[in-house]
């Protein structure tokens, strides 16, 4: 069987990548649209401000409208390129294995008809030819050179007239020839609307279109290979990692009273909890309370068991009993009577301890106190308004420091630069000023080639050199917890 339509795999590769590059390109402009219109309206002082911040949004967006488009075509790449490869192959053995029914005679001098050709064809007018759903036999007859089309199904190929489409009636066609000029004119029969159609076949062929100086480049940006991939992978990481800190920031800002309600409770060691459940179960007449080995999984548990001293203590209240009692002894610690309960058998009582650690499940224990009415929360006092703009309290004030350092920075250390202060007694000492510096996180970044003359994306994103904590941003006169002036030299 020949191939007409299927061709070699790297046909279908080269028509997705570059559909993947259009696809990638069209997010880009999207973002940098956006950026740029930005970039026009920021006053200069807010830009300079606030650059990572700007910077960190274009990083989001350009991940979302490109770097996410780029890997799902990835992904659907080869699923894509098969079902083309087979769609092909299907339209060409449909087309080697298409017969008619019946050969047809020839309508002038009746002897039979020899097929010539056979090729898809759009059936209907004004139907795409990219629907070329009905297969086309052509006829020749040997004796006469007269030609017939007819479709697979028998029906005989009609030539249709023209319609106006001022009216919708039949049209009148009409050529001339001149100076190499093919001029074709359709007139309607019924309101005399004129269509003219001119081929001009002394016309020479348009310039091929000029090669894109970009493609290559952008495929290679845009068609991720397995190093793309994986790199992918670990922003998308990244972000959720950082989206998570700005949601736990959040929560602990609209529950701040219950999280400042976590520093009270009572951290206990297990040698700690031995201590303390030991002394309140022996006044209760429970002796010999001893811990098992402990269980080290993403939870802490551990066993424990004890004798009751009280001979004339039925089981069921020897349970209970110790029940209430571990469950007050434990109320305003991190540790809690797991649900299987205690277990008794003449006498001797065992049953298993939980630790919380985490804060999560620290901000539950104080939740359920709350529920049951062991712990009330102190009344909220209004937060005082702050005098200046620049002493409102940071957004991130709060925030798990160190969480927050590895999301956003990346090569940090800790520097100084030299002060003076004035002391109450007017004296001027010498001091220095500590601050921090890093580098953005590399995962936060994009890589764009920018090419000679390209302002596609705004000048503060291009020229952005990544520094976090600049020495220009330490403030050139700040004061110390008592008040003194603190000026850099």
């Amino acid at each position: 069987m020949s191939y007409i339509h299927l061709k070699d795999r790297q046909h279908y590769e080269d028509l997705y990548d570059k559909g993947t590059v259009e696809h990638c390109r069209s997010g880009e402009r999207i973002v940098n649209q956006t950026f740029a219109e930005m970039d026009k309206k920021l006053p200069a002082s807010e830009k300079k401000k606030r650059q990572a911040g700007w910077y960190l949004m274009y990083s989001q967006l350009y991940f979302q409208f490109v770097e996410t488009v780029a890997f799902g075509r990835r992904h659907e790449r080869d699923k894509k390129i098969a079902e083309w490869m087979e769609a092909d192959e299907q339209k060409d053995r449909r087309l080697a294995e298409a017969q008619m029914a019946k050969i047809p005679f020839c309508r002038s001098c009746g002897k039979d008809m020899k097929q010539i050709s056979k090729d898809y064809m759009p059936r209907d007018r004004g139907v795409s030819k990219d629907r070329e759903d009905d297969i086309l036999f052509m006829f020749e007859c040997e004796a006469c050179n007269k030609r017939l089309a007819v479709w697979q199904d028998g029906t005989e190929w009609e030539h249709k007239e023209p319609r106006c489409e001022k009216c919708g009636s039949v049209m009148k066609s009409k050529s001339a020839k001149k100076f190499g000029v093919i001029t074709t004119t359709n007139t309607c029969t019924k309101c005399g609307h004129v269509d003219k159609f001119e081929f001009d076949l002394n016309a020479k062929e348009e310039p091929a279109e000029a090669a894109d100086p970009y493609y290559e480049l952008d495929r290679k940006r845009f068609c991720f290979d397995e190093e793309m991939e994986s790199k992918y992978k670990q922003k998308l990481q990244h972000l959720l990692r950082m989206a998570k800190l700005e949601l736990d920031n959040d929560e602990h800002v609209e529950h701040v009273d219950v999280y400042e309600a976590i520093k009270d409770i009572k951290q206990l060691k297990i040698a700690q909890l031995s201590d303390l459940l030991s002394e309140a179960l022996e006044k209760a007449g429970y002796r010999e309370f001893k811990l098992g080995e402990p269980e080290l999984g993403q939870q802490v548990a551990i066993s424990f068991n004890c004798l009751d001293d009280k001979p004339d203590r039925k089981e069921y209240d020897s349970k209970k009993g110790l029940q209430k009692l571990l469950n007050k002894a434990l109320e305003e610690t991190n540790w809690r009577l797991m649900s299987d309960g205690v277990d008794y058998r003449l006498g001797y009582l065992s049953g298993r301890l939980r630790a919380y650690e985490k804060e999560e499940d620290l901000k539950k224990l104080i939740e359920q106190r709350i529920k049951s009415g062991t712990y009330q929360l102190p009344e909220k006092k209004p937060a005082a308004k702050p005098a200046k703009k620049d002493d409102a309290k940071p957004k991130y004030e709060g925030m798990r420091m160190r969480e927050a350092a590895l999301v956003y920075m990346d090569q940090m250390y800790l520097g100084s630069v030299p002060a003076e202060i004035t002391l109450k007694s007017g004296i001027v000492k010498k001091t220095s000023v500590s601050h921090v510096y890093a580098n953005m996180n590399p995962l936060l970044r994009v890589i764009i080639p920018f090419r000679d003359n390209d302002d596609s994306a705004p000048a503060f994103i291009r020229n952005y050199d990544f520094k976090m904590g600049r020495k220009e941003d330490i403030p050139k006169v700040k004061k110390d917890s008592q008040g003194r002036e603190i000026r850099l030299t």
